[in-house]
C-alpha cells in the first residue's frame, strides 16, 4: 500500500477557476487562490506519478499562473510546479518546453540557496 503525502486535493476541476479576487480573464492572487494552487499542485503530481500527463499539465499550468499572479515569476514557490510541469511537457515529447521549465526551476532554487548562504 502506498502512502500519499501532501495537501488534500479537493474535489474540483483541476483547470478550474480560482478563489478569490482576480481580473477578468487572469488568475485570483487572494489566499483561496494560493490553496487552489496548492492543491492543483499537488493533483498534479499524482496525476503525473500514475501517468496522466495531459490532466497533469493542465492542473500544474493552472498553479503557475496563480503562484506567478500572488508572488512574481522570480518566487522560490514556484520551483515545485515547475519542475512538475517540465516532468508532464518532458513526458508529453514536448523536450525543448520541458528544458525551459526544468532550467526555471533550477534557476530559482539556486538563487535562493545562493541569498541564503550571503
Amino acid at each position: 500500500m502506498t502512502e500519499h503525502t501532501g495537501p488534500a486535493t479537493g474535489s474540483g476541476t483541476a483547470g478550474g477557476p480560482a478563489t478569490g479576487s482576480g481580473t477578468a480573464g487572469g488568475p485570483a492572487t487572494g489566499s483561496g487562490a494560493v490553496g487552489s494552487a496548492d492543491a492543483a499542485v499537488a493533483l498534479g503530481t499524482r496525476l503525473e506519478a500514475v501517468g496522466e500527463h495531459a490532466r497533469a499539465e493542465e492542473a500544474l499550468r493552472h498553479a503557475v499562473r496563480i503562484y506567478e499572479a500572488a508572488y512574481g515569476p522570480d518566487d522560490r514557490r514556484l520551483a515545485l510546479p515547475l519542475n512538475a510541469l517540465g516532468t508532464a511537457c518532458a513526458a508529453r515529447g514536448r523536450l525543448a518546453e520541458a528544458e525551459r521549465l526544468l532550467t526555471r526551476s533550477l534557476a530559482l532554487l539556486a538563487r535562493d540557496r545562493a541569498e541564503e548562504e550571503t
